[in-house]
């Protein structure tokens, strides 16, 4: 008899799809996300917001462990 496995949902993934969730209430295309997203870029833009870039991503020759 196969148990059933222990779904246990990650904090991380239950915001995005919370997220998700209101952002498909919001709008009703991804048009109009689109266009959202995009005027919130120029608004940050013009507070002169600075964004980091990613980080590199981890190789065997940089990982810590």
């Amino acid at each position: 008899m196969k148990e059933k496995p222990d779904i246990r949902m990650d904090p991380v993934l239950e915001e995005c799809y919370r997220m998700k969730e209101a952002f498909a209430a919001k709008f009703n295309s991804m048009e109009e996300l689109y266009n959202y997203l995009k005027a919130n870029q120029k608004k940050f833009k013009a507070l002169r917001w600075k964004y980091l870039p990613p980080p590199p991503p981890r190789t065997e020759s940089n990982k810590k462990d």
